[in-house]
């Protein structure tokens, strides 16, 4: 009876043991997959998503003394915010032309978006060429005028997303090596115990 109870008191030690490292490693393996610079499945990465979203769409900015504006390039349009310069408060009701080589188009303002925003789709797809594009900007409201000289450089953007796209990305499988040293771990205080047992 008291060999059986100081089995069993062995094994309940052993099986604690073995969850420990059970848990432990599991926990160590899921902090290796969120840390920064984890991939996705695609090699995406996880935790700067967002910023690489901010740095792919190429911007432009400028502003006078009545006005800040925020250009941004998107697939399908391109949005303007402007702003009041001294208030920071958005302008609605402005009509916003875009110059960009002698052809012309017109920003709308959008209630949905907050912004302007241009369709067309020639010259969309004149500013998605990688280079540095002049644009120049004519802003008129029932109070003032101005006109606005910017760049949008497309450039930059292009050449990161080729570079960043073409790399290869070796990755060691460190959950595995983990999990095998939880094992190993587990297998030698098993043997330990087993052999403690038997003495």
């Amino acid at each position: 009876m008291l060999l059986n109870l100081f089995t069993l008191q062995k094994l309940q030690t052993m099986v604690s043991a073995l969850l420990l490292i059970l848990f432990t490693s599991n926990f160590i393996v899921f902090s290796l997959q969120a840390s920064p610079g984890a991939h996705g499945p695609n090699g995406e990465h996880l935790d700067t998503n967002n910023q690489a979203q901010a740095l792919v769409n190429p911007k432009f900015e400028g502003f006078t003394e009545a006005y800040e504006l925020v250009g941004e390039l998107l697939d399908n349009q391109l949005i303007i915010y402007l702003h009041d310069f001294k208030t920071n408060i958005p302008v609605k009701n402005a009509s916003i032309e875009l110059d960009l080589d002698g052809q012309v188009a017109q920003a709308n303002f959008s209630e949905q978006l907050g912004a302007y925003s241009l369709s067309k789709q020639a010259l969309l797809g004149k500013l998605q060429q990688p280079s540095i594009h002049e644009i120049i900007l004519t802003i008129t409201t029932e109070e003032s005028g101005d006109l606005l000289f910017v760049n949008l450089d497309n450039s930059k953007v292009h050449t990161a997303e080729l570079s960043h796209g073409d790399e290869e990305h070796v990755h060691f499988p460190w959950h595995m090596f983990v999990v095998a040293l939880a094992v190993f771990a587990g297998g030698v205080l098993l043997g330990r115990q087993m052999k403690g047992s038997k003495a």
